[in-house]
């Protein structure tokens, strides 16, 4: 998982290094000029999309699975049973957009707005959950 920044409709007259596109969309691992308005993207591979995930990121033209950052939380199960965990997975199906593995860590990402909801439900399950951070991707440059 890695962040990136995509611009559309960009033209600039400084170089930069287009890592990937998708349509009129350059995606780039730097920060351009604040001129331009940066949309923070997180590379994933997924391991399963379920149907929400066209509502919160896509696929670009060389086939590679961004989300829009600013529409996401990302979250894995630290602690628990076995049996409440699978429980805890069951309800959040409904909310889950993707889940995909990063040094055979399972993550579950799910809309912002469900944060709240997420966190109810780990403690109903007596789970621990933990949040990825990547505020740091959206804050302004300065």
């Amino acid at each position: 998982m890695k962040v990136f920044f995509g611009y559309e409709n960009m033209d600039t007259p400084a170089p930069i290094s287009v890592h990937d596109q998708q349509e009129d969309l350059i995606i780039t691992s730097q920060r351009v000029d604040e001129l331009f308005e940066a949309i923070p993207l997180l590379s994933i591979h997924p391991f399963r999309k379920t149907l929400l995930f066209e509502d919160y990121g896509f696929t670009s033209d060389s086939d590679q699975t961004y989300l829009y950052l600013d529409m996401i939380c990302v979250f894995y199960i630290k602690e628990g049973e076995e049996l409440e965990k699978a429980m805890f997975l069951l309800q959040t199906e409904e909310e889950l957009i993707v889940e995909f593995t990063n040094n055979k860590q399972m993550f579950l990402v799910v809309g912002n707005q469900h944060k709240p909801l997420v966190k109810k439900w780990a403690s109903a399950y007596k789970l621990t959950i933990e949040f990825i951070l990547f505020q740091c991707a959206l804050d302004k440059p300065e």
